[in-house]
């Protein structure tokens, strides 16, 4: 067995392994982000609105002064908040929430850990034996598992939620029976009201854009952050196999071509800005945008496959060597 066969059986056991820890990611942030959307429907303004249990009346509370009848004229303020039942409810959604957020922590740990080895294990490789490619061999590996996890993990979460929404005094007059009846009713929605949420992966993002029929939209993501990726991917790892290709001028065309208008640079700002805009907004209602860990895996990608598109230029015989 050569050296160059043990960094690439190293390689594919990392791969591997890696796309295992992957998958492991992928269903945590699914289960994260069914339990968050299960919270914004339950706590949406119109669930919230409508239920029986956010219109309990409290009493004894300060706000409420009781009933009044005085010189024909019933005065009854009621305090409305949310009954045990509700709050018990928000309660355990959050935690399960929380419960999720930790599971993705500990799974993106494992995945850095598995990283971790692996690179550990290269520089071993390199000091004992000095294979040929290493260098490449190694960011086409770390680039494929940034890739896998960027693409099927959540990239950003926004949010417009409003915070212990307070309606004030809702003042209603009625007469019966010669009676003038004043009833001013006291609401504050405790806890989050939510108004909007999304979170979505890349994948996710163009299967909702094909089925809402934005075609040209949903093409050119999926041109540009998976085809050419997958493309670019491919022939690097072409070029492991049969380094002589790399004195061809199509190969070096097709693949510092094919970063140009993979658009990588573009696409990651472009999110950056995206989030810092819905930060910003001025709609009268909170709104929150978090970055998620898809985000970060791709930014990752981006970069490992800048550094594979700078090993092309140079020349097959430094690659072989590069140590």
């Amino acid at each position: 067995m050569n050296k160059k066969s043990i960094v690439i059986i190293t390689s594919l056991l990392f791969l591997v392994i890696g796309f295992i820890l992957n998958s492991f990611l992928i269903q945590a942030s699914s289960l994260y982000k069914t339990t968050k959307e299960e919270l914004a429907d339950t706590l949406s303004y119109k669930n919230r609105f409508l239920d029986g249990e956010e219109w309990v009346p409290i009493e004894n509370d300060s706000i409420s002064n009781g009933f009044d009848y005085k010189d024909k004229t019933i005065d009854v303020d009621l305090f409305f908040g949310s009954s045990s039942v509700q709050k018990k409810q928000q309660s355990i959604l959050l935690e399960n929430i929380q419960q999720a957020e930790n599971d993705i922590q500990r799974k993106t740990y494992y995945i850095l850990g598995w990283i971790c080895c692996y690179l550990l294990v290269l520089l071993v490789l390199q000091f004992l034996y000095q294979p040929p490619s290493i260098l490449l061999i190694g960011l086409i590996s770390l680039s494929i598992i940034c890739l896998h996890a960027g693409l099927f993990t959540p990239m950003l979460e926004i949010a417009a939620i409003e915070r212990n929404l307070n309606l004030g005094d809702i003042p209603v007059e009625k007469e019966v029976f010669g009676i003038k009846i004043d009833l001013t009713v006291h609401k504050k929605f405790e806890g989050d009201i939510y108004f909007y949420y999304q979170s979505k992966s890349i994948a996710q993002l163009i299967q909702l854009l094909f089925q809402q029929g934005n075609l040209l939209v949903a093409f050119s993501i999926l041109l540009f952050s998976v085809v050419f990726p997958l493309a670019k991917t491919l022939l690097m790892i072409g070029f492991v196999f049969r380094p002589q290709i790399a004195n061809q001028k199509w190969f070096k065309n097709f693949v510092l071509n094919l970063s140009k208008w993979s658009m990588a640079d573009v696409f990651v700002v472009a999110i950056f800005l995206g989030f810092l805009a819905f930060k910003n907004l001025q709609v009268g209602i909170g709104t929150h945008s978090n970055m998620a860990i898809g985000l970060y895996f791709f930014f990752s990608y981006c970069m490992l496959s800048i550094f594979s598109s700078m090993l092309a230029k140079m020349p097959t015989e430094e690659i072989l060597t590069t140590k």
